[in-house]
């Protein structure tokens, strides 16, 4: 059985990759308890040292887009937001079906 959940998929470019790491971890810690956090998959590109990805899932759009508007306000997220020097994409998809 498919879970109807929704997957926040950030591609990013950071110029300081452990730092970024750092305060991408601080981030993680603080939006395990934002209302409808599924998981957070951390990834780091093999083949680019300077890009990084985050994999978010959440119960659904509405909770998706709560936290968006929470992590402008949550200083716990500042230092990750600059770290990153770009965002390549920054997407919602809905999950159709998993195995």
């Amino acid at each position: 059985m498919t879970k109807n959940t929704v997957l926040e998929i950030a591609v990013c470019t950071v110029a300081d990759k452990p730092a970024a790491e750092a305060a991408r971890l601080a981030a993680m810690q603080a939006v395990r308890h934002y209302p409808g956090f599924v998981s957070w998959r951390a990834l780091t590109a093999l083949e680019r040292g300077d890009m990084i990805t985050d994999l978010v899932e959440w119960q659904d759009r509405a909770a998706a887009d709560a936290a968006a508007e929470k992590v402008g306000r949550d200083p716990v997220f500042a230092p990750y937001m600059a770290a990153i020097s770009a965002v390549s994409l920054m997407q919602h998809f809905e999950t159709r079906q998993a195995i």
